[in-house]
């Protein structure tokens, strides 16, 4: 066969959204993240409160026998940690409501056996109806989590709220586990989730490291709804010998966040991270709907040694059809008090909120995006980039920030000179006396 001739097979065989640009790009069906075989004919109901032992018996024996459903019908269950196995797939009655004394994550999947690997398995709704998860017994900056997620292939989550209590540790979370190269989640889809009390620093999904995932309708009082943050040190450390363990082919639909951090955020630390593709976004009174952050070491972590380099996120990224509304009830980080305007900063809170890291603040801006900041190409300087920002509206903000929305410095998007406010935000000296051309004068 010529070569010219093959090449255009090729090209015919390929998929059609392997070619578009980055806003063209299409979502694949859900059959390509997962595409369930459930055993229908094999079916337990589960009704045995509080007994963590039995539940696990349970889940053991449908996997053991070939898979199945187990219905778990409902009623209050207070449990310890659950292993999830493969083929198992467990349905929640809308009745359910799942409380935890584990310290680390109630439901786990790619943990156990020498982190073998847990696949075709789901936790949903058992009608379509949430079920519960109720943290509010733990106290603020208590360490608990929904879901950890290991060496697993093939799942779905959905269907379910969490009543959090500021904690640490997002409702789910996805790690990198075993040996080189490393296990990690892939080919999945997690829906239709909401958390109420987040804390600034957490909140609905943290991504440590996934691929070929789809995140759709969550939502989040407080916190990040979906974090795209890779800054583990042991997975930093990891990465100097083990490239696979990236963020990549990760897809978000409809994420929203309200009197919390953000809706979506991206940091990549050391890690140079694949592509990631976010659509409607929604934020009202938020930090920002948006944070994109750039690459950095951290001296703390031990990370200014030979082999750290700064991250990236894949410039095929986008992030599109984005809506903030401004609010006084934004989670806002002390150090990014400065972006809030002199006239405004008498709504900042002189005490931290529960989370002992935010303050309760008016919004900055639609998008905060320091990946850009001073970027000239591609990593240039170290750990900046520039992926595709599109559609980004914004209601109700103070005329004094940009007009597209976008925080893109963090020295010339900040307002100084605010002295006559009784709220102080301190300001680095080095990035002091740089003037904001937008800031009026008070």
């Amino acid at each position: 066969m010529k070569r010219s001739v093959l090449l255009g097979l090729i090209l015919v065989l390929l998929p059609i959204y392997a070619f578009a640009q980055p806003l063209q790009r299409k979502l694949p069906e859900d059959s390509y993240f997962f595409n369930p075989d459930v055993v229908a004919s094999n079916t337990m109901h589960f009704l045995s409160h509080g007994n963590t032992k039995m539940l696990q018996a349970s889940i053991d024996a449908l996997s053991n026998s070939g898979g199945g459903v187990l219905i778990i019908e409902p009623g209050v269950y207070v449990l310890d940690q659950i292993h999830l196995k493969s083929n198992v797939h467990i349905k929640v009655a809308s009745g359910v409501v799942f409380k935890s004394t584990a310290t680390n994550a109630l439901f786990r999947a790619g943990y156990v056996n020498n982190f073998q690997e847990v696949t075709n398995w789901s936790v949903q709704s058992l009608d379509g109806t949430a079920f519960t998860f109720d943290f509010s017994n733990y106290k603020s900056n208590g360490k608990i989590r929904a879901f950890q997620l290991g060496n697993t292939r093939n799942f779905k989550i959905s269907d379910f709220k969490v009543l959090d209590n500021f904690t640490k540790f997002n409702a789910i979370t996805t790690e990198a586990v075993g040996g080189e190269p490393a296990s990690f989640p892939t080919f999945g889809i997690v829906e239709n989730i909401a958390v109420e009390q987040a804390h600034y620093g957490y909140g609905v999904v943290q991504v440590q490291v996934a691929q070929n995932i789809l995140f759709r309708n969550l939502s989040g009082t407080g916190g990040v709804t979906l974090r795209l943050e890779s800054g583990y040190k042991g997975l930093a450390d990891r990465y100097l010998t083990d490239k696979t363990i990236v963020i990549d082919h990760i897809y978000g639909r409809q994420i929203s966040c309200k009197n919390g951090a953000h809706a979506v955020m991206l940091s990549p630390h050391t890690i140079q991270q694949g592509m990631v593709d976010i659509r409607d976004v929604n934020s009202i009174s938020c930090e920002a709907a948006v944070a994109i952050g750039f690459g950095f070491l951290s001296a703390k972590k031990e990370q200014l040694a030979p082999g750290y380099e700064p991250g990236t996120f894949s410039e095929d990224s986008v992030i599109a059809h984005v809506s903030a509304t401004f609010g006084n009830e934004a989670q806002v980080r002390a150090m990014r008090l400065k972006f809030i305007p002199c006239a405004l900063r008498k709504h900042i809170s002189v005490t931290k909120n529960p989370d002992e890291e935010s303050f309760k603040a008016p919004s900055l801006a639609a998008v905060y995006n320091l990946a850009v900041d001073q970027y000239e190409s591609f990593n240039n300087p170290v750990g900046t980039y520039k992926i595709v920002l599109h559609d980004i509206k914004h209601t109700g903000f103070s005329s004094e920030i940009r007009k597209d929305g976008i925080i893109v410095s963090s020295t010339e998007n900040d307002f100084e000179n605010c002295s006559a406010i009784e709220v102080s935000v301190f300001i680095k000296p080095k990035e002091r006396n740089t003037i904001n051309p937008l800031q009026k004068q008070f």
